[in-house]
């Protein structure tokens, strides 16, 4: 392991005047691409990198669970970067004003050809998960609440909790006065954590080139991890003043004092990446004519920065319990639990592409049944392909307490509809209505079964 003990290159008033720029690879010296333990002249620690926290299944699982809640923002400050008045995104909206220094936030003219009081910055794939602290802004009062995502995907925040725990160890032997600190902070409102960690939220980027910024707003320590689909090189995460990089990839941790300027250079495929990409599902449906940045690649790199919000101790308006709790689907949608480990190579690229909530076991799939009270849930094991949409009624199924099962494995000629069966199956696709109804499996009840004609899934 490295252990570096460094001095400023740059004065705070230089890197003032970098706020907003992209910066690359002209300003470092090093790049650390090991474990290793950095420290200020002062003795204080600057950061601290481990490669490797989490094995390849781990990631995969987490990818899977944040890939699509990266959404497009354009309020990300002196992050999101230089202003291209060329660029897809400002082509539709003529600026009338650059802010200065930097370049990175405008006045503009929309789409709609109105001139606009709000300052915006460049659209980047940007959002968080976890808790937000209060609003006070366009004329609405929101008090502290989980996050409007958070809510609507919380199966997905529930899948990648795990892979947050591990960055939590990790922060806990890493820096465990900071750690100490700021899970103290956090329990000031308990039921505003992420899991049993000191984070309140996670911001999700997706292929986001930072420009030169401190974060702002947290409480402690940074930590971020980075998740990866395909190839691509770059993407360090310099912090300029001390004229040092960390190249960070998949499954690694930062804890790092994002107090520092800090920056990503840019992300890009070479020859070869690109050979090998173009034979990669494409896994998003991104629309390139937003002029999103970053999104025009067949590669992803979704970073994870965790952390507490320093507001949240201090939320002043009446907690709302609806808002802290995560948003049911209603009864017309179908959810899909997906029981795959991802431990086998082979099928890992064709399942990359899903976008279901997963469970390692049924009963791990039943017990978040229970817990969530969830309605309407089928559950699949891998070997299972989808032959239809199952976004409709559930009146496609049965109201009956029972079990439905969703293929048909011995392809009879059966009239369209619900048919009691007494057979076994030794591979499991089916619908349950309630969550009384994952607890008598549960308890080994004899419940009902049937089975669906035509199937919706067949085996592959």
């Amino acid at each position: 392991m490295k252990v570096r003990n460094l001095t400023p290159k740059y004065t705070e008033e230089e890197l003032d005047e970098l706020k907003g720029k992209y910066i690359d690879d002209s300003y470092y010296d090093e790049l650390i691409t090991e474990d290793c333990d950095c420290f200020r002249e002062d003795g204080t620690i600057l950061f601290k990198f481990r490669k490797h926290i989490a094995n390849d299944n781990e990631c995969d699982i987490a990818f899977l669970a944040f890939k699509n809640l990266a959404k497009s923002t354009h309020s990300r400050g002196a992050s999101g970067g230089p202003i291209d008045p060329n660029s897809v995104y400002w082509k539709k909206r003529p600026i009338i004003k650059l802010n200065k220094p930097g370049g990175w936030s405008a006045h503009h003219i929309n789409v709609h050809g109105k001139h606009t009081k709000m300052k915006i910055q460049n659209e980047v794939a940007s959002n968080i998960v976890g808790y937000w602290s209060e609003t006070h802004q366009m004329k609405m009062d929101m008090p502290c609440r989980l996050s409007h995502y958070s809510r609507q995907h919380f199966l997905k925040v529930q899948d990648g909790t795990h892979y947050i725990q591990k960055i939590s160890n990790s922060y806990k032997n890493l820096h465990p006065d900071w750690y100490n600190k700021q899970m103290e902070q956090a329990m000031i409102q308990p039921d505003m954590v992420v899991g049993d960690t000191p984070f309140s939220t996670i911001t999700i980027n997706r292929n986001f080139r930072t420009g030169v910024h401190k974060d702002a707003g947290d409480y402690g320590f940074g930590n971020l991890s980075t998740l990866e689909y395909g190839h691509y090189h770059g993407g360090y995460f310099v912090i300029p003043k001390y004229r040092i990089a960390i190249d960070m990839r998949k499954g690694d941790h930062l804890c790092v004092d994002v107090h520092e300027y800090h920056a990503n250079t840019e992300m890009y495929e070479t020859d070869e990446d690109k050979l090998l990409n173009d034979e990669l599902p494409d896994i998003f449906k991104d629309n390139l004519e937003v002029g999103v940045l970053g999104l025009n690649n067949r590669f992803a790199r979704v970073s994870l920065v965790c952390y507490l919000r320093g507001a949240l101790k201090d939320c002043k308006m009446a907690l709302d319990p609806e808002l802290l709790k995560p948003l049911h689907p209603p009864l017309s949608k179908i959810s899909v639990i997906f029981i795959n480990k991802l431990n086998d190579k082979e099928p890992r690229k064709k399942y990359l592409d899903r976008n279901w909530a997963r469970s390692a076991t049924h009963e791990d799939a039943l017990h978040r049944i229970i817990n969530d009270d969830l309605k309407n849930i089928i559950i699949t094991d891998d070997v299972f392909e989808l032959t239809k949409k199952t976004t409709g009624s559930s009146s496609q199924f049965t109201e009956k307490e029972g079990i439905t099962f969703l293929d048909n494995p011995n392809n009879t000629k059966l009239k369209k509809g619900i048919h009691p069966i007494t057979e076994k199956r030794d591979k499991l696709v089916y619908y349950i209505p309630n969550k009384q109804v994952a607890i008598d499996i549960l308890i080994g009840k004899n419940l009902p079964k049937y089975q669906i004609h035509p199937p919706l899934f067949y085996r592959v």
